[in-house]
């Protein structure tokens, strides 16, 4: 009986991505409209990243360079 059970629920589990249609790419983008929103939403999953990270050391390098010429200007010349 466990037997059984185990091949039915095996198949069920194999069965279950063609019953539900689950890829989106294979069964949905055949159309033009839908592969274009899937390049256009790949093309911002990958930009969104790097535009985060490069505003981050773009943030950090001006928030340095504020703190060097406040304490530049704090500090009496010497000389």
């Amino acid at each position: 009986m466990p037997f059984a059970l185990a091949l039915m629920v095996s198949t069920v589990v194999l069965l279950a991505p063609q019953l539900a249609a689950a890829c989106a790419v294979c069964f949905t983008g055949r159309a033009d409209e839908t592969r274009v929103a899937f390049l256009a939403t790949a093309g911002f999953l990958t930009a969104l990243p790097i535009l985060l990270v490069g505003t981050l050391v773009w943030w950090l390098c001006r928030r340095a360079r504020q703190i060097r010429e406040e304490d530049e200007s704090r500090s009496p010349a010497i000389g």
